[in-house]
């Protein structure tokens, strides 16, 4: 049974109620470390490490029109939803379907999701980790030939700013022309190598995974210590860690633009990046693409903003703050948490997107090559690109052993978030079990994730990576999203929503979102995910194909997440009494778990509310 707040009661009078409620759940300290923590799990490596290379395996410019087109039609209204339902209930991800509780398993799909994404998610920051390490050396490892991992096909650019002894071009300890270099696409660059024969020590397979790199997974473990301490005292520790974690990436990423734009072809790089070329949007995995990268950078299909929102007082205005004027005659509305959101993050891919690709200018020029053939694309472009324009930086050692550092912190703050969903989702959904122990069981999601994902430290594990992140990004994320949506706008229904949404701030959104969350986005969902399973292509890393067992190994991972969801409708139908329409039927009711987070809440029979009560305040 629904029960809506009275607005007669002001939201700004309701803190001790608020207070109140789920004192032994834990609510954030202050509205900005909510903000902050959803910052800092959407803003982090999905901008800075995973769009730049799908940006640029998808032409560039061309790729940004759709990437923002399905940023407001299907990444913003998806944000607001579920900032929305999450903190009227104060429930996690596994709980919060108690509004829909035939479809329960669309929470526990984004919890497997999160795990799978949270397993390659420690190895990246390992790789930070090891190239922070190696930002110390003098010269700095990536910037030179002739060290014991180079090939004889390496050759170093001649006209960087910061040129020193050891930048000249070398092949076989003899200094060759740089015509030569330009001539001989065959040769590589010290950052390529450093990233593929000391990084990875790269085997030519991913039927040949090797043996483990022992400092990746010295890196693993100690990225896995560091999440158990920052996750200590809950989301009280880890929504101040996120106020630095959340703001420095900006600094970095500016000062490397700043960089990048002194270089000669530069400017190339920003015009491929900035410049739509129009043929490409024609390609129908430019847009599926893009739509994939909106859910996966916006954490939509982990369910992590759902965890955080759980947190959320009852009454915190998650849409926007209104400032009156003008005696009630001008209303100025400030966009608040589901607006802001969206924005920062598009901002912070479109902003990492800049300084990769005037730094891909640079290459291309010296390398007298074309845009598109600049780099292999793959998973590995960002660690190939930011080292070769921290190496034209002055002191190149002082700025990557920052850059790294920043770079592992934006990471470590979605590793943190990962973790505390799944924290969230398995005490609100078996209290007893997970609950009395609250380290015990972060401690234990830490470990299992450290060696499920043991396979990834491997010298193969660059390929594990791909080849996870590709069927994972191409089979699951947009279904969840897209049923999530329309199970909340069909079956629970907009009018409950917005009923929800207006006992938390007092007065309803704008009617656009129930059009946006009942139509244009699980249309575009559905369509979307048809046309890509359709047009799917093999996964490859770079120009290596993939064995035919190992695509059909990636099919089980991409269809892993989505295997809960028939599994608890089973036993969901399962629990119920009487014939199967009648089962079917409850099934699809809010249990009396569903209810307002607020437990002094009065009842609908007491309270009578009218939607016209506060129209004044409506926009």
């Amino acid at each position: 049974m629904y029960s809506y707040y009275p607005r007669s009661l002001p939201v700004e009078q309701n803190f001790f109620t608020d207070k109140m409620a789920n004192q032994g759940r834990g609510n954030w300290s202050n509205r900005l470390e909510f903000l902050f923590s959803c910052i800092g799990v959407t803003v982090g490596l999905g901008n800075i490490w995973r769009f730049p290379y799908i940006c640029y395996k998808n032409g560039g410019g061309a790729f940004l029109i759709p990437y923002f087109l399905f940023l407001v039609l299907i990444g913003t209204p998806c944000v607001f939803l579920q900032f929305s339902y999450a903190q009227y209930s104060n429930l996690g991800p596994g709980k919060v379907w108690e509004c829909c509780p035939l479809f329960r398993g669309i929470g526990y799909g984004m919890m497997t999701l999160t795990f799978i994404v949270g397993m390659y998610y420690d190895v990246i920051l390992s790789w930070t980790l090891y190239y922070f390490g190696k930002s110390f050396f003098s010269p700095i490892p990536w910037a030179t030939c002739g060290n014991e991992w180079n090939t004889p096909m390496c050759s170093v650019r001649t006209n960087v700013a910061a040129a020193g002894p050891g930048n000249s071009t070398i092949m076989n300890d003899t200094i060759i022309a740089i015509h030569d270099y330009l001539n001989t696409t065959s040769r590589k660059t010290p950052p390529e190598e450093f990233w593929e024969n000391n990084v990875l020590q790269l085997t030519e397979g991913i039927h040949t995974l090797g043996t483990f790199r022992w400092e990746i997974l010295l890196g693993v473990l100690a990225t896995s210590i560091v999440i158990f301490l920052c996750l200590l005292k809950g989301i009280h520790s880890s929504g101040k860690v996120m106020y630095v974690m959340a703001t420095i990436p900006y600094v970095f990423l500016l000062i490397l633009l700043i960089r990048g734009l002194t270089l000669p072809g530069s400017l190339q790089g920003l015009k491929y990046y900035m410049v739509p070329r129009w043929e490409e949007l024609l390609k129908f995995t430019v847009w599926v693409d893009a739509a994939s990268q909106t859910i996966y950078s916006l954490s939509l299909s982990s369910s992590a903003l759902i965890a955080l929102a759980s947190h959320n007082k009852f009454h915190n205005n998650i849409y926007r703050q209104l400032h009156v004027t003008l005696q009630h005659v001008l209303y100025i509305p400030f966009f608040r948490d589901a607006i802001i959101i969206p924005i920062f993050d598009a901002f912070t891919s479109w902003f990492a997107g800049c300084v990769v690709f005037v730094t891909l200018g640079y290459m291309a020029q010296e390398a007298n090559l074309s845009m598109a053939d600049v780099v292999d694309q793959g998973p590995g472009v960002a660690f190939i690109v930011y080292p070769e324009a921290l190496a034209t930086l002055q002191v190149p050692q002082l700025w990557s052993a920052l850059f790294f550092l920043m770079l592992f912190t934006v990471g470590l703050d979605s590793q943190i978030v990962h973790i505390q969903l799944l924290y969230t989702g398995l005490t609100d959904t078996w209290p007893t079990v997970f609950g009395r122990r609250r380290l015990v069981t972060v401690a234990s999601i830490i470990l299992l994730s450290g060696i499920c994902g043991i396979i990834f430290t491997t010298q193969g594990g660059m390929y594990v990576v791909q080849l996870t992140d590709w069927y994972i990004s191409s089979l699951s994320i947009m279904v969840l999203v897209g049923m999530e949506v329309t199970v909340l706008a069909w079956i629970y229904g907009t009018d409950r929503i917005y009923k929800d949404i207006e006992a938390m701030i007092g007065y309803q959104p704008n009617r656009l979102w129930m059009v946006l969350w009942k139509y244009i986005t699980p249309f575009l969902s559905a369509v979307l995910w048809l046309i890509g399973v359709i047009n799917h292509q093999p996964v490859t890393y770079g120009s290596t194909p993939y064995p035919a067992w190992s695509i059909g190994i990636g099919w089980i991972i991409g269809i892993l997440p989505l295997l809960p969801i028939p599994v608890t409708m089973f036993i969901t139908l399962r629990r119920q009494k009487g014939s199967l329409k009648e089962r079917l039927y409850k099934s699809l009711k809010p249990t009396k778990e569903w209810k307002p987070a607020i437990s002094s809440y009065p009842d609908d029979n007491d309270v009578e509310l009218s939607l016209n009560d506060n129209k004044d305040n409506s926009i």
